[in-house]
């Protein structure tokens, strides 16, 4: 058990929580991919595990397979984002979880093949086209994996009916107060036809930025930037790719009242659909459009997911 999740069992109980995982599907020189029976359930399934707050998605499926297989990986490419509700899991120790799962093709640069026995009860490599019985999303990232498209998939599995009731961020901050836990969230570029840029003014900070939110339980990743720039700005959006996936330490946050968090950022770029532009007053004091070389003061962190959108580049960043 990672010392995250076992710190955050610890306050929440069993209860059912977002948890965000790497995956990795591991090729060989034949192009066969490598596959793990876990100790958990005894499923078939792909090398992974929760990240941790210290550290990088690519960081963590470069530590998991090495911890689970025991060998030496590189992430090439970010193959998907698995988030449906419909992929929730129970845990035999009773642990309910929704799970945010980026998984990531990798390539041996290094190791022997031998695994943790505390996680792993065999390890055996697959023809993708021949895999072992498994669990639902491992099956549909060997299915995108296969199809070897230049995006990055993130509609798999059912996007949800609506959201948990009680936003997730006060579920879990009546159990760790102010310390950092890990938050799967998305944010959303959002240009017109002339080109400009869709910012808000956060009430919190005071601070523009893309119009962005934490993923509630319930939803898939997808669904959490349609939600959130309806809810700041009042336009309703369509996702139309992935554009990258931000995790490293500057996503680590701290807010004006204290509150520390790790921020897991999927950032889309998305087309308007409908609605009338307007700020929410709790979210938003302020919505605007802004021409690329006209933009206002903005963080580090808004700036660096600006500038990889506004790139137009196929590869997803990591």
């Amino acid at each position: 058990m990672s010392s995250y999740l076992h710190w955050l069992r610890q306050h929440v109980g069993h209860q059912k929580v977002l948890l965000v995982f790497a995956s990795a599907c591991v090729r060989d020189g034949a192009g066969r991919l490598l596959w793990q029976r876990r100790t958990d359930f005894g499923w078939w399934g792909l090398p992974g595990g929760v990240l941790e707050l210290n550290e990088s998605l690519p960081e963590c499926a470069v530590r998991e397979v090495r911890e689970e297989t025991g060998l030496g990986v590189e992430p090439l490419r970010l193959i998907g984002v698995y988030s449906s509700p419909e992929y929730d899991v129970n845990y035999p120790n009773g642990d309910q979880v929704q799970q945010v799962t980026f998984c990531f093709e990798c390539r041996v640069v290094g190791g022997d093949l031998g695994g943790d026995p505390s996680e792993t009860l065999d390890l055996s490599w697959f023809a993708p086209h021949e895999s072992p019985p498994t669990a639902p999303w491992y099956q549909a990232m060997v299915d995108d994996l296969v199809q070897g498209s230049r995006y990055a998939s993130f509609r798999r599995g059912s996007p949800g009916v609506r959201r948990d009731d009680v936003p997730f961020f006060q579920r879990i901050r009546r159990h760790v107060g102010r310390a950092a836990y890990v938050s799967p969230g998305a944010a959303a570029l959002v240009q017109d036809d002339a080109g400009r840029v869709l910012l808000i003014r956060r009430t919190d900070s005071g601070e523009w930025a893309l119009p962005a939110g934490g993923m509630e339980l319930g939803e898939r990743i997808d669904r959490t930037v349609v939600n959130e720039v309806y809810e700041e700005t009042g336009l309703r959006v369509e996702p139309v790719r992935l554009i990258g996936v931000y995790s490293d330490q500057l996503y680590w946050a701290t807010y004006p009242n204290g509150d520390e968090l790790k921020i897991v950022s999927a950032l889309f770029k998305c087309q308007i659909v409908g609605g009338e532009m307007r700020p929410d007053g709790l979210e938003s004091s302020d919505v605007r459009l802004f021409l690329p070389d006209e933009l206002p003061p903005i963080s580090g962190r808004c700036l660096r997911r600006l500038r990889d959108g506004l790139a137009n580049r196929d590869e997803i960043e990591f």
